[in-house]
């Protein structure tokens, strides 16, 4: 009969058709490039610009460096633009604000509707300026007197400088000197203790 004797030629030919069949399946469905799915973009909402109006409260400020380096807590005095005063800077942006007082050494910051403009100064405020401490000159030599607390050193200036040779003082007191860590609050109290330096000096 045809079909036994052509079967297996009939076999051959189905297995090739189921096959051709699943690679062509397997090819459509993996090897086809997918189609990315749309991420849709949300829009942030656009900041509004800043800018310096009737209502804005504008605060002059003045600070000190040295204070603000040692984060010394100094009584800063606020004071109020006035009305005039505003009018040379109303309509100006935070950018347009920091440029115009960039030149003459004042920074701006901004808290809600308030605007800060702060005036910077070299050395110590006048309270930190009414404490005193103890090191030595610029050579080591002398005893001298120096503005501010303690840890700002020679950074708040010098007061004075004394006729002490620090080297006649002794170890304890040498060792405090050269190490600012004799501080007073008292001028009465700065001025008996040079005194008392001096009768070493004067041994």
């Amino acid at each position: 009969m045809a079909w036994e004797k052509y079967k297996y030629i009939y076999l051959g030919l189905l297995f090739a058709f189921i096959l051709s069949s699943g690679l062509s399946f397997y090819w459509m469905t993996n090897l086809q490039p997918q189609n990315k799915p749309k991420i849709s973009v949300l829009k942030q909402p656009t900041e509004e610009v800043f800018k310096v109006t009737e209502e804005t409260k504008v605060i002059l400020l003045k600070k000190n460096l040295v204070c603000e380096k040692y984060q010394l807590k100094c009584s800063v005095k606020e004071t109020e633009m006035t009305v005039e005063e505003k009018n040379g800077i109303r309509g100006l942006n935070l950018e347009e604000l920091q440029k115009k007082y960039a030149k003459e050494n004042k920074t701006i910051e901004k808290s809600k509707d308030i605007i800060n403009i702060i005036s910077w100064e070299n050395g110590l405020c006048s309270d930190h300026k009414k404490i005193w401490h103890l090191g030595d000159n610029n050579n080591g030599d002398y005893v001298a007197v120096y503005y501010g607390p303690s840890e700002v050193k020679n950074e708040g200036g010098i007061y004075k400088v004394t006729e002490i040779p620090v080297s006649k003082l002794p170890l304890q007191y040498q060792e405090k000197v050269r190490k600012h860590a004799m501080e007073f609050t008292q001028e009465e109290e700065l001025i008996a203790t040079l005194d008392s330096f001096s009768e070493y000096f004067g041994q």
